[in-house]
């Protein structure tokens, strides 16, 4: 059999394979207080349960300002802190949690704000620091964040591949998690184990041989656990699309773990991830390289033919068309072979001019103005919204580059820095709005002071006063001398004249001879009803009626006193009103160079982080492109290998068999 050089395919080893899930780490929930005290932290509650959390933290700070936030003063910081964190602060959350500790603030504060440094010094890789912070955690810790707190542990031993300890941390998970939760848990946990069966631990080769005699059996029954593990998670049965997904790379990481030892039981695993999924390229990769060590090359054919066909900005596709001519060739179906690798030289070509392209419009800049465009203008969210990739020929290959957790931090980080320059940019449109409403409110209170002299309200107070002091003096009056019909009403007034003009009627009437003579005894009765009725309302009512007209007195004299402070007020208002003006237009201007200098530091910071993304970007498609480089070499390697077998054998009159 004639065979070409062999290839040198990426196939994942065993520890390659076994790539842990970090679990995440997100912006915790603020705890709900017993009782919300002040109704502004409610507002700043309200708008961070929304998820808009550049809108609570501005909310936060300008109630704190404002002093509104005294029942809440440690929540609030926590929260900011919290906030400062999401948006990668961590210089400015770790003085905010330093500072709570060193106030001897209550044990649940105390525990948060420990949680938070280990939080933020894992984050910025001091391990050994964090592990010291999370160490100071105690029991007072806020039951919603328990376990984030156990699983930050996990991902901080791990990241130190201190797999012994993490396989502790994460056994306690698997212990007392939800079951989905537990899954991931015992996922991690079951390749902790197999790799702290294969950690030395740092010891010395003399170290390691002494216990290597007593220690074999103890870490052959971790790997075993961990492989049990493994397998309880690649057969568990889920709807849930995630937990589908962890089945899918539990199945994937058995599978490639055993293909070279159990290829059969690796076809197993691997045929038992779904066509559609995640990691359904590498799986049928792997399929066909299971095929192979069994020497089924049809098999491995099927399996090729289908990743073949699939987006081919997938390592593990441009490793299925090299595979294919592989599998052909060791088939003995030569001319076959000889086609599959000039297919694969022309699609390895046409992929290269296409990520050519792409290198170029990262250069120009295209695609994050592309990338940008698809983010919301509204709110600065938690996550950069992944599924939003521009639809253009560019962005295929960003999908390679984004499996980086710093690809996503640099676009989110970008992403921030233009949502920034938006909103400052909205305010140098509104700032000038300010200045409009300023200069109408100084015409108008200068209008509304011109129209009251304090000259005239001075003159009108002073007759006010004159009259009241006359209305006293004369209810002094009456109150010596009980002069009760002084304080008749109007109408009363009325009838008492009506009265009078019966009383000198009546006289007139007798002192005329007539008829009528016969009738003045009954106007007299009457005269004297009507007088004594009107008499006694008077007279029964005079001690109400003077304590009514003296109130109103001393209402007269408070509007008096409350209007000359309101004389004083207008008179210190047009001395302060200029100068607060003034004072209101100064900080209006200075607010509006401060956002043409932020906008400055803003285009600084997005120019600095563009070209680090770039540079980012670049990196991971120069070992892309050097990738399809050397695949694109062993496929004209092959085919070159093949034609000269081709050649030598018409050479001799043979046809190449």
């Amino acid at each position: 059999m004639f065979f070409s050089k062999p290839f040198r395919f990426l196939v994942p080893s065993f520890i390659t394979g076994l790539g842990m899930l970090v679990f995440p780490l997100t912006l915790s929930a603020a705890p709900l207080p017993a009782a919300v005290k002040d109704p502004h932290y409610g507002a700043v509650l309200y708008e961070f349960y929304q998820q808009n959390y550049f809108s609570a933290a501005v909310s936060l700070l300008t109630a704190q300002q404002l002093k509104r936030l005294k029942h809440h003063d440690a929540d609030s910081e926590l929260l900011l802190g919290g906030l400062y964190l999401s948006y990668g602060l961590h210089s400015d959350a770790e003085k905010i949690f330093t500072k709570l500790i060193d106030d001897a603030v209550a044990p649940e504060v105390r525990d948060r704000a420990w949680f938070y440094l280990g939080k933020i010094r894992y984050q910025k890789q001091l391990f050994t620091e964090a592990e010291t912070a999370l160490s100071r955690v105690g029991d007072a810790l806020d039951e919603s964040l328990q376990e984030e707190f156990r699983i930050l542990k996990a991902n901080l031993l791990m990241a130190q591949e201190k797999y012994t300890g993490a396989a502790i941390a994460l056994q306690g998970l698997v212990e007392n998690e939800g079951e989905q939760k537990a899954n991931y848990a015992r996922f991690n946990l079951g390749v902790a184990l197999i790799r702290a069966s294969r950690e030395n631990g740092g010891k010395n080769d003399e170290q390691e041989k002494g216990d290597r005699e007593k220690g074999d059996h103890e870490k052959d029954n971790r790997e075993e656990i961990g492989m049990n593990l493994l397998r309880e998670v690649a057969e568990l049965k889920s709807n849930v699309s995630d937990q589908k997904a962890l089945r899918d790379k539990a199945n994937l990481v058995l599978g490639f773990s055993l293909i070279d030892t159990m290829p059969a039981v690796a076809k197993h695993f691997l045929q038992r991830v779904r066509l559609q999924g995640p990691f359904s390229n590498k799986a049928l990769l792997g399929l066909g390289w299971a095929e192979v060590k069994l020497q089924r090359y049809e098999a491995a054919l099927v399996a090729w033919e289908e990743l073949a066909t699939r987006e081919r900005t997938d390592p593990a596709v441009f490793e299925a068309l090299l595979g294919r001519g592989n599998a052909l060739e060791r088939l003995r179906a030569f001319p076959q072979a000889m086609q599959s690798y000039k297919n694969a030289i022309a699609i390895f070509e046409r992929e290269l001019d296409a990520l050519n392209n792409t290198v170029v419009a990262v250069k120009a800049g295209r695609l994050w103005t592309d990338l940008l465009a698809q983010v919301s203008r509204n709110e600065m969210g938690w996550f950069w919204e992944a599924e939003l990739l521009p639809d253009t020929p560019e962005a295929r290959y960003l999908l390679v580059v984004m499996a980086e957790h710093g690809f996503h931090e640099a676009i989110k980080n970008l992403r921030d820095l233009w949502f920034l320059d938006k909103n400052l940019s909205r305010w140098t449109i509104e700032v000038p709005a300010f200045e409009d409403m300023l200069a109408l409110r100084r015409a108008t209170y200068e209008a509304q002071l011109d129209k009251l002299t304090p000259e005239q309200t001075l003159s009108h107070a002073q007759d006010v006063r004159i009259s009241r002091d006359i209305y006293a003096d004369e209810l002094v009056r009456i109150g010596e001398t009980k002069d009760v019909f002084a304080l008749l009403t109007g109408k009363e007034k009325k009838l008492m004249e009506r009265l009078s003009k019966v009383e000198e009627r009546i006289w007139q009437l007798s002192n005329q001879p007539g008829q009528h003579l016969k009738r003045l005894d009954h106007y007299r009765d009457r005269y004297r009803v009507y007088k004594g009725l009107l008499d006694y309302e008077v007279e029964t009512t005079y001690a109400i009626r003077f304590q009514q007209v003296r109130k109103n007195l001393n209402s007269l004299d408070a509007v008096l006193e409350e209007t000359l402070q309101q004389q004083n007020s207008l008179q210190r208002a047009r001395g302060s009103a200029p100068v607060n003006f003034d004072a209101y237009e100064k900080i209006i201007s200075n607010k509006y160079q401060r956002i043409a200098s932020l906008r400055k530091e803003i285009k600084a910071a997005f120019d600095e982080q563009q070209l680090q993304l770039q540079e980012m970007v670049d990196l991971e498609l120069d070992i892309l492109r050097a990738r399809l480089v050397d695949y694109l070499d062993q496929a004209r390697f092959s085919l070159a290998h093949l034609q000269d077998l081709a050649a030598d054998a018409a050479e001799s009159g043979k046809e190449l068999k």
